[in-house]
């Protein structure tokens, strides 16, 4: 028989010991198991809510000026400064307008504005969005903006070129190169676009120079989306906007509201690799004392397969492979444990971790930001990758509880082993 045959018959020959060691080793591998999960359900929510919530800063009218009336529209002037901060790549700004269809009777807008557009939906109103990236989606409340006939406009040209959604030049009958009417001005269709919502299909976009002219409102931005080169630069970059604009705008940054409830999760990714760490090393020097103790019960085995021919290379193997099979026993349970565990543990970590707290109050009051509501809501899942690291630990700890007694394997003499008993 093999050296790695016998081992794992050894493991057996004992059935109370093998039941003992076995549920010992799960229990305490169960805890890891349940660690891994946990750091890498909590890792994951946490790269997933920072990717959704993405590098850009807003930046809008303060709610209120003087007054208690509704806060003004920002300047071209006075966002101008924030394109010379460090960490900024590029800045959208964006003015917001609508007109009536002609021959509307319906309640539309607080307007006199006209457009010879009908809307595609019921909509009182076609809507306008001058840009200076009029390819971004942002600018249409859409998630894409694909072009499928035509270019794309310049948002810093006054050109009197538009683009329009496929819908409404389905509805109106337009193509590239078709004209209408809006605010009493001819305008060109530039482009014809997708976008996957009705916002962006009842939509005209245009330049910013462009809409501010026709709107009377030249020079003026309703909303500005800025984007920062890295996420690193985020938090430092939408400081130095909030200090350049002072009162005239209120800046609005995601990231920044996320950054307690962040470091709150941080906190359970820590406690979750120290409690690994922690049942690590106490199923290795269990298993340790275990083949400690059955290296001394079989020294007089040992003496006699050393001294018909055995080499210290056979009867080493022999044994490591009865810490793997001990081992991979209790990893199995520490599965099973984990597996059951796993979510509430995880959940328990993270309601205690003052992370539920930090997302519940952050965006307009009372009203948790979007991409905050769902960061504590974590789904503790079993993956490859938490399989893999488990069996990774299985392997430390059969390894290093193997090294100790292969060395006393080695010390053994054959003669002194047969005469001691």
């Amino acid at each position: 028989m093999t050296a790695a045959g016998r081992g794992i018959r050894n493991a057996f020959r004992s059935a109370v010991r093998t039941v003992s060691v076995v549920v010992i080793l799960g229990l305490v591998i169960g805890l890891s198991f349940v660690m891994l999960i946990a750091n890498h359900s909590v890792t994951g929510k946490v790269a997933t809510t920072l990717s959704s919530i993405g590098n850009t800063v807003a930046i809008g009218p303060p709610p209120f000026s003087a007054g208690g009336q509704p806060g003004k529209n920002l300047t071209t002037a006075e966002l101008a400064p924030i394109a010379h901060l460090h960490g900024v790549t590029s800045i959208d700004e964006k003015l917001a307008g609508a007109a009536k269809p002609r021959g509307s009777t319906q309640n539309g807008p607080s307007t006199s504005a006209r457009t010879s557009l009908r809307p595609v939906s019921f909509s009182p109103a076609v809507y306008f969005s001058g840009s200076t990236q009029p390819t971004s989606p942002v600018n249409i409340g859409a998630s894409t903006l694909r072009i499928v006939n035509g270019y794309a406009i310049s948002g810093t040209s006054p050109a009197d070129v538009a683009m329009v959604s496929t819908s409404m030049a389905r509805e109106n009958g337009l193509k590239v190169g078709s004209a209408f009417t809006a605010y009493g001005q001819m305008l060109t269709v530039a482009a014809i676009f997708d976008s996957d919502n009705q916002s962006g299909n009842d939509t005209v976009i245009t330049s910013l120079p462009l809409l501010g002219h026709l709107t009377g409102q030249t020079g003026q931005v309703s909303t500005a989306v800025v984007t920062v080169a890295s996420l690193t630069e985020l938090a430092a970059t939408t400081s130095a906007i909030e200090r350049a604009l002072g009162p005239v705008a209120s800046v609005t940054s995601n990231l920044a509201d996320a950054s307690q409830a962040i470091g709150d999760l941080d906190s359970v990714t820590g406690i979750a690799l120290y409690s690994l760490a922690g049942a690590t090393g106490a199923a290795v020097v269990i298993l340790f004392l275990v083949m400690v103790m059955i290296v001394r019960e079989r020294k007089r085995e040992i003496g006699i397969l050393k001294a018909i021919g055995a080499s210290n290379g056979r009867i080493m193997a022999q044994f490591t492979t009865e810490a793997a099979t001990f081992t991979l026993l209790g990893l199995v349970v520490g599965a099973v444990v984990g597996t059951a565990a796993g979510s509430a543990v995880t959940s328990a970590l993270v309601s205690h971790s003052g992370a539920s707290s930090a997302t519940g109050g952050v965006g307009l009051p009372g009203a948790p930001s979007p991409f905050l509501s769902h960061l504590t809501n974590i789904n503790a899942q079993v993956g490859w990758e938490v399989i893999l690291d488990a069996l990774a630990a299985a392997v430390v700890i059969a390894v290093l509880a193997s090294v100790a007694t292969t060395w006393m394997v080695g010390r053994i003499q054959p003669a002194e082993a047969l005469r001691s008993e």
